[in-house]
């Protein structure tokens, strides 16, 4: 077989110490801290390196391939399953040996490594998707409590996190136990559609072990939607940044986001920059959020993906057509 990278390396990945294949030198070992990470870049310079491959391990790989890029290496990230053919028994030096000669022959296929503001959007996001998952947890916890104590919200309100339930739960945390008060809390359309379930909903049995759940569970979830909506600040400042300002044309009213909606001013027209103003949300089930979404897993550029197959995982709930 022909060697296509000449002065290539290969590195395997742990949490504690990171492994080195350079042709024709014995494998080397480095430490994970930053200063060795820096040692390793030194090392890998000093033998005429200019091209590695690492594979993809967890959230080990981010910052040494942040060193070795900046030290103005051709740095390989690679799927772990293109390397999983090491003949023999797999150790750490042998898995760093077998990179090294996949990437010298040409055998790697390079993973898409997003770059710039689309790197800070894409972290900005799935920070705001985990915090999403804790809030929706203490919104069982609310649950939990109301129901522990016969108040049966959960029952009559499609959501208790929404405005007229969250109302209710903050008029019950502050004493209010009266069902008609409770009831005058909620929205119109409630009140003239559902008084009577609501009102007999709201006759619960209150009890001090109960109020103090919900009160827990009620502060936690309030404290997870700030931290969103500081996700939201920073995600808007950099949409600005690598945009127009949001001045991109848009026609007509946008697609509504029914659930979790970033709270970004003029999202339609910053996406609508940076794809120069070609509309995802056309196409059935993509709205300005997954258009965001999906902008952070694979860029604007797509023709980069030969076909839909050759396009990174997109995030549990972003529509993949």
């Amino acid at each position: 077989m022909k060697i296509i990278h000449d002065h290539a390396a290969g590195i395997d990945i742990g949490s504690r110490r990171i492994f080195i294949s350079v042709q024709g030198q014995e494998v080397v070992s480095f430490a994970t801290f930053t200063r060795n990470f820096r040692e390793a870049l030194d090392y890998l310079l000093s033998h005429g390196v200019d091209t590695v491959a690492m594979e993809a391990t967890g959230s080990y790989w981010f910052i040494l391939y942040d060193i070795l890029h900046a030290g103005g290496l051709d740095v390989w990230l690679v799927d772990g399953r293109q390397t999983k053919q090491v003949p023999g028994r797999k150790t750490d030096v042998k898995d760093c040996q077998w990179i090294q000669q996949l990437h010298s022959y040409g055998l790697l296929n390079r993973c898409f490594v997003a770059e710039g503001d689309q790197k800070e959007i894409r972290s900005y996001l799935r920070l705001r998707e985990d915090l999403l998952r804790n809030a929706a947890m203490h919104v069982n916890h609310m649950q939990k409590a109301l129901v522990e104590m016969n108040i049966r919200l959960p029952e009559v309100l499609s959501q208790i996190h929404g405005a007229s339930g969250m109302a209710v739960i903050g008029a019950i945390l502050s004493g209010e136990r009266d069902p008609g008060v409770l009831l005058s809390l909620c929205h119109t359309r409630l009140r003239r559609t559902k008084s009577q379930e609501i009102l007999a909903a709201l006759e619960g049995f209150y009890t001090e072990r109960g109020v103090f759940a919900l009160r827990i569970a009620h502060e936690a979830y309030l404290f997870y939607m700030k931290q969103i909506a500081e996700c939201d600040h920073k995600l808007e400042a950099l949409l600005q940044k690598g945009g127009d300002g949001g001045k991109g044309t848009q026609s007509g009213p946008r697609k509504p986001i029914r659930h979790n909606r970033p709270d970004i001013r003029d999202l339609g027209a910053h996406l609508l920059d940076l794809f120069q103003g070609r509309d995802a949300t056309i196409l059935p089930g993509i709205t300005d959020y997954t258009w965001m979404q999906i902008y952070s897993e694979t860029g604007n550029d797509l023709e980069r993906w030969a076909t839909e197959k050759h396009r990174p995982s997109l995030p549990c709930g972003v529509v993949q057509r």
